[in-house]
């Protein structure tokens, strides 16, 4: 799961279709499951085989390196794969951990796994003397408000899962649609002639969340 900011600007042939998906969906990934528990400064084939699987998603494993050998970087990456599923963060690979990665190889491995921000379009944003609307679509239906105050926004950065990813003080108005891909977002009581910061995030089914800023800003009209 991945947090993605955002900084908002401006904004026939079926009989060869078929027999291009039913070839491609034949494919297999080319991983080899794990047969036994890693740690650090272990070198062999099954961690050539971790740093193989892992090399193919880059939030996990940015390096990309096969060298047989389980080094700090292959250890981060297990500790990004652990958060990432929401197992015990301890760096080497376990029986749980070991269980989860070859349910992914048996699978078809990363293709399996959301872990993509949902992507922002058509933002939009009127406001008046006392209250702002703001209006944007998601490519994936998504959960999403709008966090605003007088004073720039600060948030927790959260774990790559984004959990605890928030704004620290300030106030929040949700979206009138859950999990869509359409929202409307009204913020109300506002001061006359003030300006406020705000940040637009959307999170979807998997947790992914984006945000359309952070800390752009508006001013209310004068009474």
């Amino acid at each position: 799961m991945k947090k993605t900011t955002q900084n908002y600007g401006s904004l026939v042939f079926a009989g060869v279709t078929v027999l291009a998906s039913m070839y491609f969906t034949t494919q297999v990934f080319a991983y080899t499951q794990i047969n036994s528990q890693l740690d650090l400064g272990e070198s062999n084939q099954d961690v050539t085989s971790l740093q193989t699987f892992f090399a193919d998603n880059k939030v996990i494993y940015p390096e990309g390196l096969i060298t047989g050998y389980f080094g700090g970087l292959t250890g981060s990456a297990v500790l990004r794969f652990q958060s990432q599923y929401g197992l015990d963060q301890v760096g080497r690979v376990g029986p749980v951990t070991l269980a989860k990665i070859n349910s992914l190889i048996v699978t078809g491995g990363w293709s399996t796994v959301d872990i993509s921000g949902p992507a922002f379009s058509n933002v939009y944003r009127s406001q008046n003397n006392n209250s702002g609307t703001f209006g944007f679509t998601t490519n994936e239906n998504t959960i999403a408000r709008v966090v605003f105050n007088t004073s720039p926004l600060m948030f927790n950065e959260g774990d790559i899962n984004s959990n605890g990813f928030g704004a620290i003080g300030g106030y929040a108005a949700n979206s009138y649609n859950n999990m869509s891909t359409s929202h409307i977002v009204t913020i109300t009581n506002l001061q006359p002639n003030t300006v406020y910061y705000y940040t637009i995030i959307a999170t979807d089914a998997s947790g992914n969340v984006s945000v359309v800023g952070p800390n752009n800003s508006f001013r209310t009209n004068a009474q």
